[in-house]
């Protein structure tokens, strides 16, 4: 994990959040399928882009 998440307890629902976007294909389909706003997934990949250095996608 990157220094910024490795501070910070793990939230896995960010995980289930970047499958649904990586099967739907976008973040508007994946939000909608969810149940959240597309705002809240964007949101949701932010965060789980700070525990890795790399560009998720």
């Amino acid at each position: 994990m990157g220094s910024k998440g490795a501070n910070k307890s793990f939230d896995y629902n960010l995980i289930k959040i970047l499958d649904a976007v990586i099967l739907s294909g976008n973040a508007a389909m994946a939000a909608k399928k969810l149940g959240i706003t597309p705002a809240a997934v964007s949101l949701a990949l932010k965060r789980l882009q700070s525990y890795y250095p790399e560009e998720l996608f």
